[in-house]
Formats: C-alpha cells, sequence, structure tokens
C-alpha cells in the first residue's frame, strides 16, 4: 500500500483507455455517429427515363433520373451521399447530375466499377421541409455495333442513396449539452471553443483547475484530431478520453513535499476531494469546488459547516455503505462459510440479513447524530423477523426491517451484531484471537504486531479432545512467544463466547458451560459481553 512502489500494468491501462472511449462515445453525439434522414437502396428509389429498378439497384440504361423526398428538419448543411457504378464504354465514364428540386448542386464522373461500387457526395444547402433530391444520368452512350463488347454500352446503376445532416439536430442527450458548453459558431472558431470545453472538462474531472500546460496538450490532441479529418465533437471526445486516463483523474494525487521540506497543510482542492470522497464515495460538488477556488474551505468554521451539509445530502449514503462496511469488515461476510452440519440455521437469506442490520444501525447514529458511543452499546437495533429469530427476539414479524428496542443486554452495539461475530470467527467455532483481534484494530486502533514465525497452530480436532477452547488457548499462550500478544487478545475475544461462530445466543459449548470472564491488562475484570462493553465505554 505504498502508492510510490506501485505500478499500473500495460493491460490494466489499456482497459482503462477501452472504458473512457466507450464512455465519451456514449457521452458525446458526432456527426460520425449520427443517423441519416434518408437511407434507400436504389430499387427503392423513384424514377423518369430509362432507369430499370432491380430489389438491390437502379440500372440506368439510357439518360434518366431516380429520386426521393426528403423531408428537412431545419435549414441548414446537409451531405448527399450516392453510392454507384458504371458501365464504362465509349471515351468517358459516366456522367452524374445530383439535384436538388431539379437544380444541379453538384456532378459526378462515375470510374467505379460492378465489383466495387463507391460514394460520391455533394455538400448542399437546403430548407426546412420537404424537398426533392435525384441523380440523373446524363451522357447515354451506346454502339451495339462496336467490334469489342466491353465498348459498347454505357449504363449508370445507382446502388442507394444517404442524406446525412452536416450539424447536430433537435435535442442533445444530457451529457453532450453538459460537456459540449461552447461551440465553433460561439465562440470564435473550433479552437477556442475546443479550449473552453477542455478547460471546464478536465477541470472537473482532474478536481483542481487545469495547468496551462496540461490543457495546451488536449487542445493539440483536439487540433491532431481535427487534422485527421474528424469533426469537432469527435475531437473533442479524443482529447477528453486523453482525461479519463490521466493519472489525475484515475488517482487523487496529494503532491509529497520535497526531502527535507516540512509537511505542508492541503489545500482548498485536496481537501474538498477527501471530503467528497469518503462522505459520498464521489467528486466534489459546485458548492465544495465554489469554496475550494476563494480558499475558504480551509477555513474550521466553513469546514465543519460542509461536513454538516453533505451528511445531511442523501449521497452521504455511500459513507454508510462503503466507509462502516469496511471499517466494520462486514465486507468479508459475503464470503463468510460457516460449517452447515454445525450451524444449519445459517443460509443467504440470514447472511443477507446480518449485513443489513449493521448498515442500518450505523447509518442511524450517522444520520440522527447520535453519539458514537452507541456504536459500542445500544438498548436497540435494526432487524426483521428471519434474523430476530436467529437471536431469540420475539414480536418482530415480516422480512421489513424497523428499529427494535433491546431490553436484554445480550445485545447491543455493533459488537454483539451477528455480521461481525461471523466474521471474526472460524467455519467450525469461534475464535477469540480473531474477536479480540478486531477489537484491538477496529475500535482501539491498537493492532497487535504479526504473530512470530513458526509457531505452531491451536490444536484442532481429534488431538483437542477432552479440552475445552478456552484451556487450548491457555496452552497454546504457555509459549513465551505467543503470551505477550495474546495476553491482550485473549482476554476481550472471550468475553464474547456467548456467541457462537455464526452470532446466535449460547449458554454451552458443547457439553461445556461458556466462561466469557476475563481480565484486562491493568487488572480490570468482566464477566461476559454486557461488561465488556461498559468497560470498552468507560474508556
Amino acid at each position: 500500500n505504498i502508492g510510490d512502489v506501485l505500478s499500473l500494468p500495460p493491460l490494466l491501462l489499456e482497459k482503462y483507455l477501452a472504458a473512457a472511449e466507450e464512455v465519451m462515445q456514449r457521452a458525446i453525439t458526432t456527426q460520425e455517429t449520427l443517423q441519416p434522414l434518408v437511407d434507400l437502396p436504389g430499387g427503392r428509389l423513384e424514377r423518369s427515363g430509362g432507369v430499370r429498378r432491380q430489389r438491390a439497384f437502379a440500372g440506368m440504361y439510357s439518360n434518366g433520373e431516380v429520386w426521393t423526398e426528403v423531408v428537412f428538419p431545419t435549414d441548414g448543411e446537409y451531405r448527399l451521399r450516392i453510392v454507384a457504378y458504371g458501365d464504362q464504354a465509349g471515351s468517358e465514364p459516366p456522367h452524374m447530375s445530383i439535384r436538388l428540386n431539379g437544380e444541379e448542386v453538384g456532378t459526378a464522373d462515375v470510374t467505379a466499377l460492378a465489383d466495387d461500387p463507391q460514394p460520391y457526395e455533394v455538400r448542399l444547402h437546403a430548407s426546412a421541409g420537404p424537398q426533392r433530391v435525384s441523380a440523373a444520368f446524363t451522357n447515354d452512350y451506346y454502339r451495339p455495333e462496336d467490334p469489342h463488347p466491353n465498348n459498347r454500352d454505357r449504363n449508370l446503376i445507382i446502388v442507394r442513396l444517404e442524406v446525412f445532416p452536416l450539424a447536430l439536430l433537435g435535442e442533445l442527450p444530457a451529457a453532450h449539452r453538459a460537456i459540449m458548453i461552447a461551440s465553433p459558431q460561439a465562440d470564435g472558431g473550433p479552437a477556442p471553443a475546443a479550449r473552453k470545453i477542455l478547460d471546464r472538462f478536465a477541470s472537473r474531472a482532474y478536481r483542481r483547475p487545469v495547468r496551462p500546460e496540461e490543457l495546451e496538450r488536449l487542445v493539440h490532441l483536439f487540433e491532431q484530431a481535427r487534422a485527421a479529418g474528424d469533426s469537432f465533437e469527435r475531437a473533442i471526445q479524443v482529447a477528453c478520453t486523453a482525461v479519463l486516463c490521466s493519472p489525475h483523474f484515475l488517482f487523487l494525487v496529494e503532491q509529497e513535499p520535497q526531502p527535507g521540506q516540512p509537511a505542508r497543510a492541503l489545500n482548498g482542492y485536496e481537501l474538498a476531494s477527501r471530503l467528497s470522497y469518503f462522505l459520498w464515495s464521489s467528486m466534489p460538488d459546485d458548492e465544495l469546488f465554489a469554496l475550494a477556488q476563494d480558499g475558504s474551505l480551509t477555513r474550521p468554521d466553513t469546514l465543519a459547516a460542509q461536513v454538516r451539509r453533505m451528511l445531511a445530502d442523501p449521497r452521504s449514503q455511500a459513507l454508510v455503505e462503503n466507509f462502516s462496511t469496511q471499517w466494520l469488515t462486514i465486507r468479508r461476510l459475503e464470503q463468510a462459510s460457516p460449517d452447515r452440519s454445525q450451524f444449519p440455521s445459517f443460509d443467504e437469506e440470514l447472511r443477507q440479513a446480518m449485513y443489513r442490520e449493521t448498515v442500518l444501525f450505523f447509518g442511524h447514529v450517522v444520520e440522527n447524530d447520535r453519539s458514537v458511543l452507541e456504536l459500542l452499546d445500544a438498548d436497540y437495533t435494526f432487524l426483521n423477523e428471519r434474523l430476530a429469530r436467529h437471536y431469540g427476539i420475539e414480536g418482530v414479524t415480516g422480512a421489513e426491517f424497523r428499529r427494535v428496542s433491546l431490553a436484554d443486554r445480550r445485545r447491543g452495539g455493533v459488537l454483539t451484531h451477528a455480521s461481525v461475530l461471523t466474521v471474526t470467527s472460524n467455519p467450525t467455532r469461534t475464535s477469540p484471537v480473531k474477536r479480540g483481534k478486531w477489537i484491538l484494530e477496529q475500535l482501539l486502533g491498537t493492532p497487535p504486531p504479526p504473530p512470530p514465525a513458526a509457531v505452531e497452530p491451536l490444536a484442532e480436532g481429534p488431538t483437542a479432545e477432552g479440552t475445552t477452547l478456552r484451556q487450548r488457548m491457555e496452552q497454546h499462550r504457555a509459549n513465551p512467544n505467543c503470551a505477550v500478544c495474546h495476553a491482550k487478545l485473549d482476554p476481550l475475544g472471550f468475553g464474547f463466547e456467548n456467541y457462537d461462530a455464526v452470532g446466535a445466543w449460547r449458554e454451552t459449548d458443547g457439553d461445556t458451560p461458556v466462561d466469557a470472564s476475563g481480565t484486562l491488562p491493568g487488572g480490570r475484570s468482566f464477566s461476559g459481553a454486557d461488561e465488556l462493553r461498559r468497560l470498552l465505554r468507560a474508556e
């Protein structure tokens, strides 16, 4: 977890690039991806003169014309594309006249042959409304007596007619409108408009103002794409894809002080990112950006006000779903696999209910500004019928979770949640060591050192017959290398021995009554989880 020694594998970078390309293709509508207004095979075009229609094409065997009516949605520029080929004969290729409402707007000499039809395009300006678009064959040639068979008949074959808008029309998607805040027409040309768009996009993606040299590199990418023939929107796509592959987007970058320099305070933008990713699991909003820009976010009163605002926002549910499940380690519940022969009541429904209880409980403490000590010890929890039955609590019916008051002090606080008790157990039995370690690490912030090498594991199975778990632990602690740590771990863990490996209450372990007493370093003794919770709460 040392950032300086981590690397990004080339395969992962390729996947980031592929994802960024797909995101930008969905976010920005380009001319290259516009659907045609008209897309017809030649055989479906209207005809006059020497034209015979086949299903796939229109064969113009003497001078004639094919056409269709196009309803143009707005006044503007359009591209007319006709895919065609010719039967070549005589001294010149077939000549095609391209017309709008009978007036010629372009011409083409069709040199393509039957095995490789080619598109022939013109740009035209059309008024809104129905207009007639046509292609005419104007230089028919027919010499049946010519001694060379390939020089007897000149024909024009129309394979397809397509009409595309040259500007984005109609209501564009919200993502497109949010990104494309400038246009070449309104902002002084393609480069100034691109600079304005990329300045805002990169600043939001990097969660700080984009630096001049970074912006120039992005504008250069845009200009390269334009020079290669891409439309304005497609060139913006290219530059934005680069932004989404930048380490300044993929990582939270905080510049370390130079060697020998003192530690520095976070600037407003860094603080805004820490706040937003912690509380919302997402980027800062406009208000945080504005406070970072004017420098006021680093003031204690402003910072406190923003934390309160962000916790009141529905997006703070991410703190509940992400932070609490990592801190309390209940994300591991998904991989927990208690032995079904020993714990037949454990199933997927119970697993989900365990997880939900802890998430709802933590969320209630945060959303209602309750004392943080309630996480250790509370007289309520959140249950549905399935989990209440697991706990032995009556009066809860149905699958819906609700707040339930706890009269029995066996439960209360996250330490007695089945989710925590299950992830700190082994598949076949409880683990006082894991539970004690969990309390030291997750609650007290004093993790024990790793176990020494070559320590024999705790005796299990047939070799352990005739001894209780507590007795086997005492034998294990006889090793001086183990005793130092286990003196801190074991008493905390034994305080929760009344809960089995799936968090259900028990009075015995097999045929042996459970002993949930212990003595903490410093000499304070307790008996059972309730007394241990009170000791922890007092500290």
